[in-house]
């Protein structure tokens, strides 16, 4: 909690002046996360956990349970919950990508923030409705930006290898592939991945939505959470959002060396972003089985994409087997070596009689 005057950090202060430049505040003016701030008894410093719908204290007057005397919000001293620092102020956090700076500048934020402050983002989409547009072109942008990178080098790739044909001299005659076959065999596969990547996004981030609000539905708990939870929450729209607005640490793959972590970074962020932004909506409770939900979630497509894949190998390489067998037996020849070290068939010996036993000719 700043002052809104000189930015002055205002935590574990008595009265209501600021001791930077003097400028008086109220703690009914901010607004916390559920659960996330301690306020103080000035009398006794008995604690109460500010568990209103903007963290305020409900009521906001009462008689301390300690020492017994009147005490009301504006006179507490506030303490943020341990490791909750960062996010126990829930206004003026917004999503980078929807201020009003410049493009650049937007998207740098909004990565930074999905990579190393998934939480303070979180909290961030909490305070607004679903801004699924949005949170889509930032995430064309990112998936834009890393499909160019990725042509380009290819490209550079393909121009490596025409020069280094090129000053050896180009292929020689003797049966070897042309620079053409050459390059498209490097190209290839990454074009093709390049093309693909988006369209398998495409069914990826939906997919792991959906099953992270049905786990979370289905295991959310019982009582107030879940019912919060399911009214306000962890809704498949607002599971889109989170994914989409994540996004921003597949950046990493960018990067020569650590590009593989990239996934891994994104499953990371989408959970901490799930569990703050849950726990800004409902409760801590709440938040912690939507964080596993969002891991299972995102999880869950792999895993199902990995057993068909083994499924369709296993069927294919059967397959692949079965008919070397029936070739290699086929025509009932038998395999054997030729003098050139190849397989070859040869027909199956006919059944003969030795010359020196076969009957005499009869006499005339």
């Amino acid at each position: 909690m700043r002052c809104k005057s000189c930015d002055h950090i205002l935590w574990n202060l008595p009265g209501n002046t600021c001791p930077e430049c003097g400028t008086e505040f109220a703690r009914r003016s901010y607004e916390f996360q559920p659960y996330a701030v301690i306020f103080k008894c000035p009398h006794c410093e008995q604690p109460y956990y500010g568990a209103g719908e903007k963290g305020h204290l409900v009521p906001s007057e009462f008689e301390c349970q300690c020492c017994h005397q009147s005490i009301t919000m504006d006179s507490c001293v506030l303490v943020p919950v341990p490791g909750r620092e960062h996010d126990a102020v829930a206004v003026g956090v917004p999503v980078p990508w929807t201020t009003d700076a410049g493009i650049v500048k937007r998207f740098w934020d909004t990565c930074v923030a999905a990579l190393f402050s998934p939480r303070v983002l979180g909290i961030a989409i909490s305070a607004h409705e679903p801004r699924l547009k949005s949170a889509l072109a930032f995430f064309a942008v990112v998936v834009g930006l890393s499909t160019c990178v990725s042509f380009i080098c290819l490209a550079g790739q393909s121009l490596v290898t025409v020069v280094a044909l090129g000053a050896a001299g180009g292929p020689s005659s003797g049966g070897s592939l042309p620079v053409s076959t050459l390059i498209a065999t490097q190209l290839g596969p990454g074009l093709v991945m390049g093309l693909v990547t988006p369209l398998l996004y495409g069914l990826y981030i939906p997919l792991a939505a959906a099953i992270a609000t049905l786990v979370f539905r289905m295991f959310g708990g019982d009582g107030r959470d879940e019912s919060v939870a399911r009214n306000k929450s962890m809704s498949f729209a607002r599971a889109v959002e989170i994914l989409l607005w994540s996004s921003g640490s597949l950046l990493v793959s960018l990067v020569p060396c650590v590009g593989s972590i990239a996934s891994i970074w994104w499953i990371i962020s989408a959970v901490f972003m799930t569990s703050a932004f849950v726990a800004s909506r409902a409760s801590p409770a709440a938040s912690s089985r939507s964080a596993w939900a969002m891991l299972l979630g995102m999880l869950s497509p792999i895993f199902l994409a990995c057993g068909v894949g083994a499924v369709v190998a296993y069927f294919v390489f059967s397959s692949a087997m079965s008919g070397i067998s029936g070739s290699s037996t086929s025509g009932g020849g038998v395999t054997t070596f030729s003098s050139s070290s190849s397989f070859g068939s040869s027909p199956s010996p006919a059944l003969t009689e030795p010359p020196d036993l076969a009957p005499p000719n009869p006499q005339p």
